[in-house]
């Protein structure tokens, strides 16, 4: 099949195989070596850039993680890989228990720390369907066989003008095997140190090649058992204290204050008393910090040569997942029960009697399970051709068809109106002012909850169909001036719709997330243009435009109906490069681009829905005079509703990248680059411990409605909006050695980004505040990796770095001493490996190896207490790996 050479600069720098040996000892790829002149080079698309070349450093830095550096981490998924990595600022999402929609069984990615939303995902070079959980605007990371995976590019930079909308902090691009011949089987086996966990992975990849074309396919299984949260948390630290009102021993609340109920807290499992005669309840003694998980998966890539310029080329994939979550039973709190004075079982019935409201826990019918079917599918069809017209013309047009349907089953939640009709109907003695058995009292519970019970329904369900073309050449091929050039349109058709249950939907079921329900369509129009000029001195400018329009409609249900909401963004976005090699051996280079992203369609058009989040309420509780330990202890949960906003505009900003590449000797290279971003009009859920922040710090807030009685949280809104701006800047290094000994070959390969600052303005009127090496925002992240191989033999050591944090920031705004300070943490990795003759390897390691613990919030235990996204829970973790070709 012809090709159009680009530049014959980049030809007369380097060989593809070089630069592939190259990717393979270091993660990044330099045009140190020189290529004979006039000979034939196959040229490759590098992610940055859709005009394809030889040389893999462009204007824009891009890190590279092989199959042997993935490998050599020894983690299981892909999600765990991206997380560890250092420009993965401060952590990212990682399926745990307790969230709706389907959240809790996918995980995402959030370079520079800027959003999941803010970093582009794509697969082979094409966007990976999004989640329906996320609206489709989040790639689920941990849905992606590692079996399947060649390597990870990682764009550092914006590149909205080449890939589209929510490449505002970068790009990852996940490159799979394509070209394979026979049959490979990959078993693997994880144990950590904490109980359950344990993680087991099977793989076949078989694959056949003609001289036609090739077709591989690629089948998955990944299991992992769930992990209790009572077998992480210091649950037994005497500091403990992360229990809840909410009981399964009712605890009661009227003008005489608390209902004694005590006498049977001693006989109900996982409930504490305390001295107002409360009986509290230990709710992280029954849930699920990270779920089971059982995950089938399929991969499969083909080409085939119609015509010696026409190839067909495809690709299907597929991922069948279930998760089984479990949260503590049910507090009936949507609508709290109340217990009228005159009923007759009432506690103060002898005195006339006093309406009661109730705190009660349905944990006699059972925990909240949660069973969360995911389904990912996608198929691309292609045709990618080459014309013989002027200097040659590539050219390729693309149909690609993708569904994300997310079905969710919420078991033994509770109706509130049928609760509140039981109580009233004076059949159920709740405080057992009667003086039954524990027995005869359970059983009562039993049924009036039992007639109570609901199982929630979510479904989710995301489906894209996208028409592309692009057409590449090069313009201009003279001695000293080279014009290439690459051209594009895309259409994309996107329905989405989630929907709960009707009761849910209506405000009437404790326990679960009903209610945010979505019917939208989105249609995405774009056009773009690129073009790489190589001049003399070995300057090079690379320049990008891109057009993108959004035109979206949705219908929301509120107190008027069902109301129809449309609306249209679009941008025209450029990005301009330059680069230059001084001497062969140096790249200097520097780029700037704009971004844009449209706000998706589940935060413009989805319906009010509840959840109960904990935080500590600063404000009422430093206040002189208000004593309550249960409310004011951080594990507190509040009523809190999240939404659409039908107003939000589209997020802008702009980033600046400068650096270079310095092969030092053909063994050693370095490079050192500069980034600044600046992101206007970011669309954010805000979480309820910033807006509790933001109150302390403005004073008031329109988004927490307090009791005007008591000056307690009556419930908080914390839907999406554009905050005003975020401005961050940093600096990366990374630098890889080779070298060669009697007793084997070495690589030592380091990485850092260090966050020269992080600001943020929570609204236009705020001050902009510097969150960098602030509580799980660090400033400093890297890893360290030393391999080494001999014969049959390999080991490898790795280090993963995350900084010191300070918390200081926020012991001054909220007037508590608790938050603390964290350590810089290691976690240190070793792994050995044996090739054997039988055309197969054996491979053990073991994470975390000096068993490293994970910094907490507080200078006291409490619930979740550190941040999962962020650091490991599980402690070490040994693993067995086998592989065998055939």
């Amino acid at each position: 099949m012809s090709s159009v050479t680009l530049t014959a600069k980049a030809v007369r720098r380097s060989l593809l195989a070089v630069a592939a040996t190259s990717v393979a000892a270091t993660g990044f790829i330099s045009a140190s070596a020189v290529a004979e002149e006039g000979a034939k080079v196959e040229r490759i698309e590098v992610t940055g850039s859709r005009i394809k070349q030889v040389d893999m450093e462009t204007v824009s830095p891009v890190t590279v993680i092989d199959a042997s550096a993935i490998a050599m981490t020894g983690e299981k998924t892909v999600a765990d890989v991206l997380n560890n990595s250092a420009i993965n600022s401060f952590g990212s999402w990682r399926g745990t228990s307790g969230y709706g929609a389907g959240a809790s069984s996918t995980s995402s990615v959030n370079l520079r720390g800027l959003g999941s939303s803010a970093t582009l995902v794509l697969l082979d070079g094409r966007r990976m369907p999004g989640t329906s959980s996320s609206s489709g605007a989040e790639a689920d990371t941990s849905s992606i066989p590692m079996s399947i995976v060649e390597r990870i590019e990682i764009l550092r930079d914006g590149a909205s003008a080449v890939y589209g909308s929510d490449a505002v902090a970068g790009v990852i691009n996940i490159i799979t095997k394509k070209e394979f011949d026979g049959v490979q089987l990959d078993l693997s086996h994880e144990m950590p140190e904490v109980e359950g966990g344990d993680a087991t992975r099977f793989s076949l990849a078989t694959g056949y090649n003609t001289d036609k074309g090739n077709i591989t396919l690629t089948y998955e299984y990944y299991k992992a058992d769930s992990v209790m949260d009572r077998d992480v948390w210091r649950m037994d630290d005497p500091t403990y204290g992360a229990y809840s009102t909410f009981s399964s021993v009712p605890n009661g609340a009227s003008e005489s204050g608390w209902v004694d109920n005590s006498a049977l807290c001693d006989e109900v499992e996982n409930t504490v008393g305390i001295s107002d005669g409360r009986c509290l309840y230990s709710y992280g003694a029954v849930t699920k910090l990270f779920g089971d998980v059982e995950r089938n998966s399929f991969l499969s890539n083909f080409s085939y040569d119609i015509t010696d310029d026409i190839k067909f080329r495809g690709r299907a994939t597929a991922s069948l997942a279930e998760t089984n979550t479990r949260y503590a039973g049910t507090p009936v709190s949507t609508n709290f029960p109340v217990m009228s004075a005159d009923n007759m079982y009432n506690p103060y019935a002898a005195t006339g009697g006093e309406d009661i409201t109730v705190y009660m826990r349905s944990v006699q019918i059972g925990e909240r399970d949660t069973l969360t079917e995911t389904n990912n599918f996608d198929i691309l069809a292609g045709l990618v051709g080459y014309a013989d017209v002027g200097n040659g013309l590539d050219w390729e047009v693309n149909v690609q068809s993708s569904a994300s349907t997310t079905n969710s089953f919420n078991y033994n939640l509770v109706n509130d109106s049928i609760v509140q009709r039981e109580i009233d109907s004076e059949k159920y003695d709740i405080f057992n002012t009667t003086g039954m058995s524990f027995d005869d009292w359970n059983k009562q519970m039993t049924q009036l909850y039992s007639a109570a019970a609901h199982t929630g329904v979510y479904q989710g369900k995301f489906n894209s169909t996208q028409v592309d073309g692009l057409v590449s050449t090069l313009l201009l091929d003279g001695d000293n001036v080279t014009v290439a050039m690459v051209a594009g349109a895309e259409y994309e058709m996107i329905d989405f719709k989630q929907v709960s249950d009707p009761e849910s939907a209506a405000g009437i079921i404790s326990g679960g997330s009903g209610g945010d329900d979505v019917d939208a369509t989105r249609d995405r129009t774009a056009g773009y243009l690129e073009f790489q000029v190589g001049l003399p001195a070995d300057f090079e400018i690379s320049a990008a435009v891109r057009y993108e329009r959004y035109e979206q409609e949705g219908s929301l249900t509120g107190p008027e109906g069902v109301v129809v909401n449309s609306s249209t963004f679009d941008a025209v976005v450029p990005k301009l490069g330059l680069s230059w090699r001084p001497i062969d051996s140096l790249l200097l280079r520097a780029s700037y681009g704009d971004s844009f992203r449209a706000p998706n369609m589940g935060e413009m058009f989805s319906s009010q829905s509840l959840s109960f989040e904990d935080s500590l309420d600063n404000l009422w509780c430093n206040t002189p005079g208000n004593v309550d330990p249960t409310y004011c202890d951080p594990s507190q949960q509040h009523k809190t509703w999240f939404g659409g906003n039908s107003q939000l505009e589209a997020e802008e900003g702009n980033s600046f990248t400068f650096g270079g590449v310095w092969n030092v000797t053909d063994a050693w290279n370095i490079e050192l680059s500069y980034y600044s971003i600046t992101y206007d009009n970011k669309i954010e859920s805000v979480s309820i411990d910033d807006i509790l922040r933001d109150e302390i710090r403005d004073g008031s807030s329109e988004f927490v409605t307090r009791d005007p009685a008591t000056g307690k949280i009556l419930y908080i809104e914390s839907g999406v909006r554009n905050i005003a701006t975020v401005e961050t800047s940093g600096i990366d290094f990374v630098t890889a050695y080779n070298f060669e000994t009697s007793v084997g070959d070495f690589n030592i390969k380091a990485d850092i980004s260090h966050i020269l600052d992080f600001k943020e303005q929570s609204s236009a009127d705020a001050e902009m505040v510097d969150y960098a090496g602030l509580q799980d925002t660090p400033d400093l992240r890297g890893n360290l990796a030393l391999s080494w191989s001999y014969d049959d033999y390999s080991a490898a050591w790795t280090t993963v770095y995350i900084g010191s944090q300070s918390a200081q920031y926020y012991r001054d705004l909220t007037g508590f001493d608790g938050y603390q300070d964290y350590d810089a943490y290691f976690k240190h990795n070793i792994q050995f490996a044996y090739q054997h003759a039988y055309n197969g390897s054996v491979t053990i390691g073991v994470n975390n190896v000096l068993d490293e613990t994970a910094p907490t919030f507080y200078d006291y235990a409490d619930y979740r207490d550190i941040n999962t996204n962020l650091y490991d829970v599980l402690g070490r973790t040994v693993y067995l790996r086998l592989n065998q070709k055939f």
